[in-house]
């Protein structure tokens, strides 16, 4: 299975900084894709800190371990590294608070298998057939009964309480063997496409324009661009960071 992929992040037209971030690039020697969603927790002092030092202490546990046949186990492990390095900065009374949320995803070129770790609201959607297929439950006040049906989609996207959060990197310490992190192992097919964004994207572009977006005939960071540029044109109120994997035989 061969992946073209492209990601990227924008501040939005609101937000004085970009508290979002990601990794998007192949490992162990071309093996494996890894991609991961990162974005800090609004509100509390330290968001950028938080969600870069994510990105850099996953992307620093990849270079460090070798190849491994429990690769979930490898990704575990690499958010739980995140998640206690950020809790070990709130000595610091400026980041006392600080978190993030993520989605990262490790994609086995050569078997399929794709292997999730996630943890509050970012995003892992699957396209086959022109279904979109949301792969992650969000860890927050409005997704679960977005999810049960309670809420449709709009309303979801419009409840004042849609950025309320219930879990995140870096709250609290954690040790192997959580059930904090939510975890998956999925076989994919060719012909597949995966979405990993922040909820800067589907807070502003319903569903059914994701879907038109990514099923263009046009190249991945055109379609990525213009899920950002539809997320900016209907108000742009977060970051908002995209990244787009088309797989391919």
């Amino acid at each position: 299975m061969k992946a073209i992929y492209y990601g990227r992040t924008n501040i939005g037209n609101i937000r004085p900084k970009n508290e979002d971030a990601f990794v998007l690039n192949d490992v162990w020697g071309g093996s494996h894709l890894l991609a991961v969603v990162v974005d800090g927790v609004g509100g509390n002092g330290g968001g950028d800190v938080a969600s870069n030092l994510a990105v850099r202490c996953i992307s620093e546990h990849f270079r460090e371990c070798m190849h491994s046949v429990n690769s979930i186990d490898v990704l575990q492990s690499a958010v739980i590294f995140a998640n206690n390095s950020i809790y070990a900065q709130h000595y610091n009374p400026w980041l006392s608070q600080m978190s993030c949320v993520l989605t990262a995803a490790l994609i086995n070129l050569k078997t399929g298998k794709m292997d999730v770790c996630h943890v509050g609201d970012t995003r892992l959607y699957m396209l086959k057939d022109q279904i979109l297929t949301k792969i992650t439950s969000d860890h927050s006040f409005v997704g679960p009964m977005e999810e049960s049906g309670q809420l449709t989609e709009l309303e979801a996207m419009d409840h004042p309480r849609r950025n309320i959060i219930t879990r995140s990197v870096g709250k609290d310490i954690l040790q192997w063997g959580t059930e904090y992190i939510q975890t998956h192992t999925i076989m994919l097919e060719p012909d597949s496409t995966l979405l990993l964004c922040s909820d800067g994207l589907y807070d502003m572009v319903h569903s059914s324009r994701t879907v038109e977006i990514l099923s263009e005939p046009i190249s991945v960071d055109k379609r990525v661009d213009k899920l950002i540029d539809a997320a900016l044109e209907a108000g742009g109120k977060d970051n908002v960071t995209v990244l787009v994997i088309d797989l391919i035989k």
